[in-house]
């Protein structure tokens, strides 16, 4: 093996394994959050708890920002790696500090106004709960503020892939948070002014770790002077665009709660907001797996390394696909058995939602390789103008069909319907901007042969579903055998040569390295 190969060799071995720790990472935070919610809510009880949320949400409808800055700055920081332009680091470090501290006397300024006249006017609080709501609303602020001074750090860490520091403060962090769950009913305070308090205390102690890591890391991550004054346009620009992208999304979800609950009333309405968990949890999880290939890609197309990008291009897609396919086929099949058992008694009109949006989830988490090229590129402005505008229009298809008399699960067929008109445009986009990607090669390598592992998958996993009586033994069979037996498709059906001959390398690798 030449020395370029066994290069490539070990740079697939590293995404590999931080693909493998953040899926991990993932999984173990989502069962964490998950007991926590529990506590939390017999903690505070049901009154505390709403008011909680309703408080915080109000600080978190700002983290758009958090969204769209911590892309961008993660863009350029591993463009500049990949150009080999170490000294433009600290520029883009320096430069990312200031607009984030323009960001953060603007959002205080506007959440100690007007926020705080939404807080104590328009929201519905009791009267004998306003002044803890108040204490909380601080607390929510403070930590949205240090989740913002922290973005820089974090994207010095993505891009230089090292996924480990991320995976184990993250997981400190939720596990920081359930410690303060445990302790709601123990303090001698008010448990809604404690548990502010507590959620505040863990943002200090999470941006300690990562101001920590990368002061110590990496030497670009020094506040200097910023000399180039075109990184401020620059930076400005992308983050904004890519905010047009995350206000997108955040309109689609709320367009259609109000559609639903305008033309279906209020158990329908919950019945969308649960099966949204599932969702957001979906998302998590297929973001979790591209973050592992994003920095590799970037830098790819920084060095003009465009076979290696490619390669990437394909893996990123087929590893996100079928990971998620692993994941789906047994929840769609089992997820009556897992809502009872969660939530008790729910409604048929729950779970379809809920199948539904694991179909939709899957479509848009298609997205991911094809955006992180385009944003390498630098040119996102019609990529995201087009897209995201045709997103919104699933509101205007879904209230058409409801005007027509069509029943509530319209509102995520219609997400589904143009998720795959915008991923068409996704691709013709994609080919505008990097046009030595062939989209035949798409088709023909991914589609079709994805096509066919999912086809196959369901119809394996419901000859057991549908041919195993008892309950729990049906639920542990089709856990165990279904992602068994997408994962033997995915390797003899859904990959090609090269794919498989690199993972033989990686796993012979892995053996060699522990010894086996």
């Amino acid at each position: 093996m030449s020395n370029k190969e066994q290069h490539s060799v070990t740079k697939s071995r590293h995404i590999a394994q931080n693909s493998i720790l953040l899926f991990v990472r993932m999984f173990m935070i989502m069962v964490i959050n998950l007991y926590a919610v529990r506590i939390i809510l017999k903690g505070l009880g049901e009154s505390d708890y709403g008011t909680f949320n309703a408080v915080a949400g109000v600080v978190l409808s700002s983290t758009v920002l958090t969204t769209s800055l911590a892309i961008a700055i993660q863009r350029f920081f591993s463009h500049a790696m990949g150009e080999k332009d170490y000294d433009r680091l600290n520029e883009i470090f320096s430069a990312s500090m200031n607009i984030i501290f323009i960001v953060s006397i603007l959002v205080i300024v506007i959440l100690e106004t007007v926020g705080l006249w939404f807080l104590n006017s328009q929201l519905s609080i009791p009267a004998d709960r306003i002044i803890a709501a108040n204490w909380v609303y601080q607390f929510s602020l403070f930590s949205f503020l240090l989740s913002l001074l922290q973005l820089p750090y974090t994207a010095a860490i993505f891009s230089h892939e090292d996924m480990g520091y991320f995976a184990l403060i993250s997981f400190l962090e939720s596990l920081f948070k359930l410690i303060v769950a445990i302790f709601i009913t123990m303090v001698p305070i008010d448990y809604l002014v404690y548990y502010g308090a507590g959620l505040a205390t863990v943002s200090v102690l999470v941006f300690a770790m990562y101001f920590g890591v990368a002061r110590v890391k990496y030497s670009e991550c020094r506040y200097g002077k910023v000399t180039d004054k075109t990184i401020y346009p620059l930076l400005a620009s992308f983050s904004g665009w890519t905010m047009y992208g995350a206000l997108a999304g955040v309109a689609t979800t709320q367009g259609n709660t109000i559609l639903l609950n305008v033309f279906f009333g209020p158990l329908t309405t919950t019945a969308f907001a649960i099966s949204l968990q599932i969702s957001h949890a979906f998302q998590a999880l297929s973001n979790s797996i591209i973050l592992a290939f994003r920095p590799a890609m970037i830098k790819s197309y920084a060095e003009k390394d465009h076979r290696n990008l490619d390669f990437l291009f394909d893996a990123s897609n087929k590893i996100l696909l079928y990971l998620m396919v692993c994941v789906s086929v047994p929840i769609v099949f089992e997820i009556r058995t897992i809502f009872i058992w969660w939530l008790g008694v729910v409604s048929e009109e729950t779970i379809l939602f809920a199948r539904l949006f694991i179909v939709y989830i899957i479509l848009l988490t298609l997205h991911n390789p094809i955006t992180t090229i385009v944003q390498a590129t630098g040119n996102v402005k019609k990529y995201t103008l087009v897209v995201e505008s045709i997103m919104l229009l699933c509101l205007l298809l879904a209230f058409v069909a409801f005007k027509s008399g069509c029943p509530s699960y319209y509102a995520i067929v219609s997400l589904i319907v143009v998720t795959i008109l915008a991923h068409v445009l996704r691709l013709v986009l994609l080919h505008r901007q990097y046009p030595s990607y062939p989209i035949g090669q798409y088709l023909w390598s991914f589609i079709m042969p994805g096509t066919a592992v999912i086809a196959l998958a369901i119809g394996m996993t419901s000859m057991i579903h549908f041919h195993t009586d008892n309950v729990l033994t049906r639920f542990m069979t089709v856990f165990t055998l279904s992602p068994t037996i997408t994962l033997c498709l995915a390797y003899f059906l859904g990959i090609s040569r090269q794919e498989k001959l690199r993972i033989r390398q990686f796993v012979q690798q892995l053996l060699k390295h522990y010894g086996l």
